[in-house]
């Protein structure tokens, strides 16, 4: 994010978009657990999510976007890296004061202006239709091909030809496909019964 500038592109790639609806279901959950006084869900939430679904897929998924990109696919992924990890220290802040504050002092003062991250508003809930989106169905198959790497004892980078059955290409954007190929190191996603074709 070192070139990052702090604002929000004109168009945001539909799988940053999707992150970030992913992101909302976990601020209305950790919302409502805060005040119902349930901390430790909260705690077991945010982790499981920052360490699920951030560092295990999402960051993966951006990787070549952020390193390759430039112009406007590169700058969706910086906006949605960096509402994330604000979105996510904010929810822990509460629970984890001290090193919370020392990272948004760091990294996101700058941008955000309050002089500390326990006196910034706190993350909006926004109303989303439904639960399932291209995003859970992306985190399926990434695990679907790990474990076929892994199985075949392959290399996390071994390039494959991947095949998806209609219905699962019918419920993933077209958009998506690209970062798919990009994070599984797919020369073709292929229609067919799932499998996975190591080049």
């Amino acid at each position: 994010l070192k070139d990052y500038k702090g604002k929000r592109p004109e168009k945001l790639e539909i799988v940053d978009d999707l992150f970030l609806k992913k992101l909302n279901y976990l601020v209305q959950s950790a919302t409502e657990n805060f005040s119902k006084y349930e901390y430790s869900k909260v705690k077991q939430d945010v982790e499981q999510f920052f360490w699920q679904i951030f560092c295990d897929n999402y960051l993966e998924i951006v990787k070549k976007r952020i390193y390759n990109e430039t112009g406007q696919k590169k700058e969706s992924a910086q906006y949605a890296l960096y509402r994330g990890l604000l979105t996510i220290l904010k929810l822990v802040a509460p629970i984890m004061p001290f090193v919370t504050e020392e990272i948004y002092q760091e990294y996101f003062m700058e941008y955000e202006k309050n002089k500390s991250i326990h006196i910034s508003k706190w993350p909006d809930v926004i109303k989303v239709d439904t639960m399932e989106n291209a995003f859970d169905i992306l985190i399926n198959i990434l695990g679907m091909i790990r474990k076929e790497k892994s199985r075949k004892q392959k290399s996390v980078k071994s390039e494959i030809i991947l095949y998806l059955d209609s219905g699962m290409l019918k419920r993933i954007p077209k958009s998506v496909l690209q970062d798919l190929k990009d994070v599984a190191n797919a020369k073709e996603i292929k229609e067919g019964k799932f499998k996975v074709e190591f080049v």
